[in-house]
């Protein structure tokens, strides 16, 4: 409930950032818009890029790839300076206690291995600074379809669900 909670605050927060353009801001580039494509390297929390990502952008599109196991794609209005986006993203992972003796619960029951598959879409706002460095704050929603095994004991489960997924992250492009 708490994070429903943080996820509509973000939300709350972040809508003002998606309002109609101001004509009055100044539209000058922040990073030299003659220097095309950019590269960016992202750490933090991101819907889009994971914990740790790297995206290459073109103009307005970006297309990524992160960790965990994680692509995106994403489009910045203003691509060379600050500026709203918005992306979609998919990817997988897994979790396998097996070696460890660590096991995950679902509906009271424990299991081995856990399998996760997920698709999301999500906006979010991306300030740029003239040395490179740059900070974004997002907000996604994520479907995900998660297995559930523990091979040991021919035990298997499914569980399908749409959460929120908030992202905070710096990065640096070059």
């Amino acid at each position: 409930m708490r994070s429903i909670i943080r996820a509509s605050c973000l939300l709350i927060l972040t809508i003002p950032c998606f309002a109609k353009n101001n004509d009055s801001i100044d539209n000058e580039s922040i990073l030299n818009d003659e220097i095309d494509p950019y590269y960016n390297l992202v750490f933090g929390i991101s819907p889009f890029l994971g914990v740790l990502g790297f995206e290459y952008q073109s103009k307005h599109n970006a297309y990524g790839i992160g960790l965990p196991d994680r692509l995106s794609y994403r489009y910045y209005y203003k691509p060379y300076q600050d500026t709203k986006f918005w992306g979609v993203y998919l990817g997988r992972y897994s979790l396998d206690g097996t070696d460890k003796n660590k096991t995950y619960s679902h509906e009271g029951v424990n299991y081995s291995k856990v399998d996760r598959s997920y698709i999301g879409v999500g906006v979010g706002y991306r300030w740029q600074w003239p040395s490179g460095w740059n900070s974004s704050i997002s907000l996604a929603l994520q479907y995900s379809d998660d297995d559930y095994s523990s091979p040991e004991t021919g035990q298997n489960a499914n569980d399908t669900g749409i959460i929120p997924f908030p992202g905070l992250n710096i990065g640096y492009k070059f």
